[in-house]
């Protein structure tokens, strides 16, 4: 079985690398699922120190799908559509606008400036639903120009869509909406922009359905927490997040 598994393993990884990031898409899905993000981040932190430069963005991007669009399907009846059009309108412009110039600017002043926006949105509520829904037509088009070159910005969307969706079940389940719409874009044009994905199936596949496994066994975990307790878990771990990232920035060489 093992040996079945390795022939889907691309040259540049080592078995151990390619089980553990089988393994990290399960345990990472099942976070996302649970408090509603972080899986991500954590996925593309580990897969930054595994993989090829050029490849990890466009594979997470992959994988996340996977991931989103199996936390969508199993939390369906509590989707918001509504905010669904409006979100797709402004991440087609945005991610448009960072396939073009992202790869010029500095990604780490960026994720410097994420961190302090999750930072402040954590801890001071902000609110999006004064200007309706057309309001996230701006968050798709800002977020999806910032998922072209920083790989995981859940913890910048859910910060600033939390107070629109205060139900812990609808928030999961439009997230996961939104991300998909945004990783489909972006896997798109990476392969418009020319990235081979082709060497990257076999892992890719093993990731998304270890973590449909993932996500199943999160959905399970939800349903049991409050909408109190689940605030109260998210916003420390978007401020661990943050903190990350902060520490990231002044630690890089």
């Amino acid at each position: 079985m093992i040996d079945l598994l390795l022939q889907l393993k691309p040259d540049v990884l080592t078995s151990a690398q390619f089980f553990l990031l089988i393994g990290l898409s399960g345990l990472t899905s099942m976070l996302n699922t649970i408090i509603g993000v972080g899986g991500g981040a954590t996925l593309i932190a580990f897969m930054i120190t595994m993989m090829p430069a050029a490849a990890v963005i466009p594979v997470h991007a992959i994988v996340q799908l996977g991931s989103n669009a199996g936390r969508a399907v199993l939390m369906r009846r509590h989707i918001q559509k509504q905010y669904l059009g409006w979100f797709f309108v402004g991440s087609v412009a945005g991610a448009i606008i960072g396939g073009n110039i992202a790869l010029n600017l500095p990604t780490k002043y960026l994720e410097l400036i994420l961190a302090v926006f999750i930072l402040i949105s954590s801890w001071i509520p902000i609110n999006f639903s004064f200007k309706g829904r057309k309001g996230l037509v701006g968050v798709g088009v800002f977020t999806a120009f910032l998922t072209m070159f920083v790989g995981a910005t859940g913890p910048f969307l859910i910060a600033t869509v939390k107070n629109l969706l205060p139900d812990r079940r609808e928030l999961g389940a439009t997230m996961a909406c939104f991300m998909s719409i945004q990783h489909v874009i972006k896997a798109v044009i990476f392969g418009l922009l020319g990235f081979a994905y082709q060497q990257w199936l076999g892992v890719i596949g093993l990731m998304i359905l270890v973590g449909f496994v993932g996500t199943y066994l999160g959905k399970h975990v939800l349903d049991k927490v409050s909408n109190k307790h689940f605030h109260v878990v998210l916003k420390f771990a978007l401020t661990v997040i943050a903190l990350r990232l902060i520490w990231s920035f002044f630690t890089a060489h």
